[in-house]
């Protein structure tokens, strides 16, 4: 079971081609392979995330809400621990019949994921490159490209892992130093746009 702190944006659009400019300017980013995820349509207040993902199930559960937190000047964020497990074989074949037999309860989500990867480095956290570092503990930054029935959509998200005595603190670490950059463009990064892949599939209905 994995452990994680997170805050995510979710915009509507295209990304913005200042903000891919600006997140890849350092030459550490990896572009993951595009794929695409399959998520239950759970009510988001039960704190479930439930999905099909690259022929595994996982599940994630709400921990805990932190709430509102405040990183750069312009930008405010809602900070959740959350715990990731995979279900093994049997269970994945068991929820992809489900798919296949209830579509209405699933929805279809393509990902093209930029990352960015951060390591603990003493008192601090120390970006590496994404694409050749595997780390049981760190804060990784997603740029990420949504495709759901059509439309195009775009996320911002920093996830810190494997450690969750510090998780919250390395999370701040990294938002901090990542948000603070004087190149950053100024969209909107605000409480209104940040919630989790539950609570945003469940605005999609609306």
């Amino acid at each position: 079971m994995l452990t994680s702190v997170e805050v995510r944006w979710f915009f509507e659009g295209p990304i913005p081609d200042e903000m891919g400019q600006w997140f890849g300017r350092g030459g550490l980013f990896l572009k993951a392979a595009p794929r695409e995820d399959h998520y239950v349509l759970f009510p988001a207040p039960l704190g479930l995330n439930v999905k099909l993902r690259e022929g595994r199930l996982e599940i994630k559960s709400l921990v805990k809400t932190l709430g509102a937190r405040s990183f750069a000047a312009d930008v405010a964020g809602n900070v959740q621990i959350w715990q990731k497990r995979s279900g093994g074989d049997v269970a994945f074949k068991a929820f992809e019949r489900l798919r296949t037999g209830s579509p209405h309860l699933w929805v279809a989500v393509t990902k093209e994921r930029t990352l960015r990867k951060f390591s603990p480095d003493g008192a601090s956290m120390k970006e590496v490159a994404a694409g050749t570092v595997f780390l049981s503990v760190g804060c990784n930054v997603e740029l990420t490209k949504i495709a759901v029935k059509g439309s195009a959509f775009w996320s911002l998200a920093f996830e810190a892992y494997g450690d969750p005595a510090g998780g919250e603190e390395s999370l701040v670490r990294v938002a901090d130093r990542v948000l603070a950059d004087k190149h950053r463009p100024r969209n909107p990064l605000s409480i209104a746009n940040s919630r989790s892949y539950p609570e945003w599939l469940e605005s999609l209905k609306k």
